[in-house]
C-alpha cells in the first residue's frame, strides 16, 4: 500500500453495463480526496469514454494498448495504488480472479496488489449472480481477504428484477475511503495489541453471524402534522452496519426516520413510532448473535393523538399529555438468551459513566456504549467508552463513527462462544 496516508485509488473498468456509472463514482472520489487512476478491459471500452476518465480523474487511462504506455505498468500502478477497485465486476472478472489467470491489464494488476487491498464490486444479471460456480468465486475472494460489495436489488439492464445490481456510488466510495484509512483507524481505536489481527477481525470476525441494529430516531405523532422525536441522524446505526457486513455478518436494521443512508446488503425494515420499532425488534431478536440498540428511541408518546392538526391559539397554552413507551432495550434484556450478545447505547448530557454502567446492569446487557450528546448527536465522529458486564472498561478519544462501529463490533465479536462472563 502506498505510503502515509495518501488515498491512490485505481478503478479498474471491466465490461459490465454498469461502466456507466464510473465517470460519477471517479468525480465523487476525488471529492474526497483521492488521486484517481482507471483501468479498462477491452470489452469496457465500448460502454465508458477513455476521454472522459482522463479528464475526470487528471490521469492517463490503462488499456491492454502497449503502444500507449511503457511496460511493466502493472507493477508501477500496484506501487501505486493506495486501493484497487473492480467496478463493476463481471461474472467473468470474477472468476478470473478468482482463479488467479492474469489474461489481461486489470487482471494481472490483481496478482500484483495483495488482497486485502483489493475491493470488487459485482454487477451481472440475477441469474449469474446466483450460480453455484460464481458463489463460490466470490466466496474464494473473500477468504482470501478481497473486501467484495454486496449487491442491490431492483430492476436490472436485462430488464427482470433481482440481485445483481452494482452497490451505489456513495457506498462504494465510503468503503474505499474506509478500506484505506483502516491502518490508521486500528492504531487509532484499538492500540498496538490490536494491528497484527486487524485484517483478519474486519473481514471474517462476524462470518455467518445475524447482527440486529436498530437505527435512527423514532416519531410518535401529536397531530397529523407535528411530532415528538429528536436529533439523531443515524449515522452510528449506518456505520454499524456497514462495519457488520465488512465484517461477514448478515445485518437487519430497523430504522426510524433517519437522514443518513444505510448501506447496500443490510435488510432494512423502515419503522416510524417506538411501538413499530418494538414490534420489529422483538420479533426478530431471538434469530440474533448480535443486537446493538442504536436508535434514539422517543421516550414518551401523546395520551392521545389529535385526527386533525391542532389549531394554533394567540391567547393561551395548550397542555400534551405524555406516556412512557415501551423500554425496548429492557424488554430484550429480559428474554435474550445466553448465547446471544446484546449491546446498549447510554447517550448523556451530564453526569458520567455510572448512569451508563446503571443502565447496562438494569438492562441485562452484555455491553454498554457511553457517549455524550454534544460530541455525539448529528457528527460524523464521536468519543466512546465501553463498558462490559463482566465489569471491564474501555475509553477512547473521538475517532470517526466508522470507526467506533468496528471497535463495538469487534468486541462483542470476541464475547461470542468465548469463556468471557456475560450478563445474567
Amino acid at each position: 500500500m502506498a505510503d502515509g496516508a495518501a488515498r491512490r485509488v485505481v478503478v479498474g473498468v471491466t465490461g459490465g453495463i454498469a461502466a456507466y456509472k464510473v465517470p460519477a463514482l471517479v468525480r465523487l472520489l476525488r471529492k474526497n480526496g483521492c488521486e484517481v487512476k482507471t483501468v479498462l478491459t477491452d470489452a469496457a471500452k465500448p460502454l465508458v469514454g477513455a476521454e472522459a476518465l482522463r479528464v475526470l480523474s487528471g490521469n492517463p487511462v490503462y488499456t491492454d494498448d502497449k503502444s500507449a504506455h511503457y511496460d511493466m505498468d502493472h507493477i508501477r500502478l500496484s506501487e501505486w495504488a493506495s486501493v484497487l477497485l473492480v467496478c463493476p465486476a463481471t461474472a467473468n472478472t470474477i472468476a478470473k480472479m478468482a482463479g488467479g489467470i492474469a489474461d489481461n491489464l486489470l487482471t494481472t494488476l490483481t496478482l500484483s496488489i495483495p488482497e486485502e487491498n483489493i475491493i470488487v464490486a459485482p454487477a451481472m444479471n440475477r441469474v449469474m449472480w446466483a450460480n453455484r460456480a460464481t458463489r463460490a468465486n466470490v466466496e474464494a475472494l473473500a477468504s482470501r481477504g478481497v473486501t467484495v460489495l454486496p449487491v442491490g436489488e431492483g430492476e436490472l439492464a436485462c430488464g427482470v428484477r433481482g440481485p445483481g445490481r452494482m452497490a451505489g456510488t456513495e457506498e462504494i466510495v465510503r468503503r474505499v475511503i474506509e478500506l484505506i484509512d483502516k491502518a490508521d483507524t486500528v492504531d487509532v481505536a484499538c492500540g498496538v495489541d490490536c494491528v497484527n489481527t486487524s485484517d483478519n477481525l474486519i473481514n471474517t470476525a462476524l462470518k455467518g453471524k445475524n447482527v440486529l441494529i436498530s437505527s435512527g430516531p423514532t416519531e410518535e405523532p401529536v397531530d397529523p402534522v407535528r411530532v415528538i422525536t429528536n436529533r439523531s441522524s443515524g449515522k452510528m446505526g449506518a456505520a454499524l452496519a456497514g462495519a457488520a457486513l465488512s465484517m461477514g455478518a448478515r445485518v437487519t436494521v430497523i430504522s426510524g426516520p433517519a437522514s443518513e443512508p444505510l448501506p447496500v446488503g443490510a435488510d432494512v425494515v423502515r419503522v416510524r413510532t417506538a411501538a413499530e420499532m418494538a414490534a420489529e425488534m422483538g420479533g426478530r431478536f431471538a434469530e440474533a448473535d448480535i443486537c446493538v440498540m442504536a436508535a434514539a428511541v422517543s421516550d414518551y408518546r401523546p395520551v392521545a393523538s389529535s385526527n386533525t392538526k391542532i389549531r394554533r391559539s394567540e391567547k393561551g397554552n395548550i397542555t400534551l399529555e405524555l406516556t412512557p413507551n415501551p423500554d425496548i432495550l429492557a424488554a430484550l434484556g429480559a428474554v435474550k438468551k445466553p448465547s446471544q450478545i446484546l449491546v446498549g447505547f447510554s447517550l448523556e448530557s451530564g453526569g458520567g459513566v455510572e448512569r451508563a454502567e446503571e443502565k447496562m446492569r438494569n438492562k441485562v446487557c452484555d455491553m454498554m456504549v457511553f457517549n455524550m450528546a454534544d460530541t455525539a448527536l448529528g457528527r460524523d465522529d464521536t468519543a466512546v467508552t465501553l463498558l462490559f458486564a463482566d465489569g471491564g472498561r474501555e475509553s477512547f478519544s473521538t475517532m470517526s463513527k466508522a470507526a467506533a462501529a468496528k471497535l463495538i463490533l469487534g468486541r462483542a465479536a470476541e464475547r461470542i462462544d468465548s469463556s468471557i462472563p456475560k450478563s445474567v
